[in-house]
């Protein structure tokens, strides 16, 4: 489920199934031209898409986070999901206070080919079957 009106119309009924929050967080770093920012947010993005499309009706995706690298924040995680997974790229410093449990999953994409559509389709794949295994290993404790 994505985060737009057209989606919330059966968000009371869909609720009890939706326990996953996918957030896509970017982080503007300095010495990256503007251009190339443009493309890794997209990518991102686009990532995240693909996730929530591979796990329709366990996922919730918000919208994406943006933040300078250098503000020094900790991320707040949405109450009320038994999963919260945060989509960043590798290198990039996120924390999430002490809200970070058993539920939380960092899921970091890599910078190299961003348009390479093999390895998007790879990243989704992967990060997908990380989530998974975040579900089962949870189910089974």
């Amino acid at each position: 489920m994505q985060w737009n009106v057209s989606e919330f119309e059966n968000w009371e009924e869909l609720r009890p199934y939706v326990d996953t929050a996918l957030l896509p967080l970017y982080l503007y770093r300095d010495g990256i031209d503007i251009k190339d920012h443009v493309l890794r947010m997209n990518y991102l993005l686009n990532v995240a898409a693909g996730i929530e499309q591979r796990l329709k009706g366990r996922i919730l995706l918000f919208p994406l986070s943006y933040r300078f690298a250098a503000e020094e924040q900790e991320q707040m995680t949405p109450p009320d999901f038994a999963f919260t997974v945060a989509l960043h790229f590798c290198g990039d410093n996120i924390r999430f206070g002490d809200q970070k449990g058993a539920g939380t999953l960092m899921l970091p994409v890599g910078e190299e080919d961003l348009d390479s559509s093999l390895r998007f389709e790879v990243t989704v794949d992967v990060l997908s079957k990380e989530i998974i295994r975040l579900w089962q290993k949870k189910s089974g404790q």
